[in-house]
């Protein structure tokens, strides 16, 4: 028997092309919930971000939001906390993190009830920190779900199989399966239910929910065998967990890391390589001007628009137009990761923010301007000079 704790984690970011934002709902989104229902006993632990939420409610995506609220009360989908618009939490100050961790929230109360609270988290990108840990067990978080080489530094190394606890922390953590994970699970978890006739295995299964619809339209058949299956028993990551009550957790001191980590990353203490390098110049300038924004920002607070300033800051926190400027190739999708367009969009909040303030200093609002251009020349140049293909 197989007990398959599915984790899935759907999210749109807040600078998504509206064309983009329908395509992937159509493909994926609405066939999520099909199966819901379709089947009693789905059992799904997932992250429906708070940026995603919202532009469901912007595009009056009622009957898609009504359908998960019923699997939610239903208890067939149990929901975790995150950060309103997907940054990479370890590399944002504390307060920072507090306040992304609250809009989502508030986004999910809105849409879910009273019946959400908080227990178990999902960082975005699984990234993880000390730091970021620590926050989570100040806010009175549960658990968390982390990709297995956070457990320490190396994959196919830690027992994925049970629950851990970090050292010196209440904070629980399971680790999810990477290489099942990478594949395309439901026909994993088809093969693994073929050998395994005798005895029972836990597999911890994490991935993007558009994985579903999205990127294998081809996903219905194989997916339904899965949830089919006789030999396959679907659990939250709660009722896995709860499998432990009574057993003394072994204690884990993760690394810093996120689920697209590899070995070499954390020995050279690059551990969020797709939207932090110390050699990639325009993240270390997107990432100074975010400080930037965000300290100007904080400190105009009475300012009539600080509001309209800081909704624009926190949207320009988003972890995609960092990401965008990574120009490495992603050993996942095998393909370069560089989008200009991408980058300028997200680095636009930035500037709206302090363009929106009421009363700034002009020197602060022409610093502010300065490094917007600077930023959006360096990356041009390195698009035109190093990435474009005529």
């Amino acid at each position: 028997m197989i007990n398959w704790i599915n984790f899935l984690h759907i999210y749109q970011p807040p600078l998504q092309e509206e064309t983009i934002f329908h395509k992937v709902a159509r493909e994926s989104y609405f066939e999520i919930v099909k199966f819901f229902d379709l089947y009693d006993n789905l059992n799904l632990t997932m992250n429906i971000s708070g940026s995603l939420l919202e532009q469901l409610v912007f595009y009056q995506y009622d009957k898609l939001l009504e359908d998960f609220k019923r699997a939610f009360l239903a208890g067939e989908m149990e929901l975790t906390g995150s950060a309103m618009y997907h940054p990479i939490l370890p590399l944002l100050p504390e307060s920072e993190i507090e306040r992304q961790i609250f809009l989502d929230e508030k986004m999910k109360k809105q849409i879910f009830g009273s019946s959400y609270e908080r227990r178990g988290f999902y960082l975005p990108e699984m990234a993880y920190s000390k730091k970021v840990a620590q926050v989570l067990e100040k806010m009175g978080f549960e658990w968390i779900i982390l990709d297995e080489i956070s457990c320490c530094g190396a994959v196919d190394v830690c027992d994925t199989d049970k629950v851990y606890k970090i050292r010196d922390m209440n904070l629980k953590v399971v680790f999810r399966s990477r290489v099942i994970s990478d594949a395309f699970v439901p026909e994993k978890i088809i093969a693994l239910s073929a050998e395994c006739k005798e005895g029972e295995s836990n597999i911890v299964t994490a991935t993007d929910g558009e994985l579903y619809g999205h990127r294998h339209h081809d996903f219905y058949d194989k997916t339904r065998r899965a949830v089919e299956d006789g030999n396959v028993k679907a659990w939250k990551v709660s009722d896995f967990i709860k499998s432990f009550d009574g057993v003394s957790l072994e204690e884990v001191e993760p690394v810093s890391s996120c689920w697209e980590s590899r070995e070499e990353d954390i020995k050279a203490d690059i551990p969020f390589p797709y939207w932090s390098d110390a050699e990639n110049e325009i993240q270390k300038e997107l990432w100074s001007f975010a400080d930037f924004v965000c300290t100007a920002v904080e400190t105009s607070q009475q300012d009539a628009n600080y509001k309209v300033a800081r909704d624009f800051a926190d949207r320009g926190l988003s972890s995609c137009h960092f990401w965008a400027a990574s120009g490495k190739e992603s050993f996942v999708w095998k393909d370069v990761i560089w989008n200009p367009d991408t980058i300028e969009r997200g680095n636009l909040f930035f500037i709206k923010a302090i363009r929106s303030l009421c009363v700034v200093d002009i020197s602060l609002r022409m610093e502010a301007e300065k490094k917007f251009l600077k930023i959006t020349e360096s990356v041009w140049a390195c698009h035109w000079n190093r990435f474009y293909k005529s």
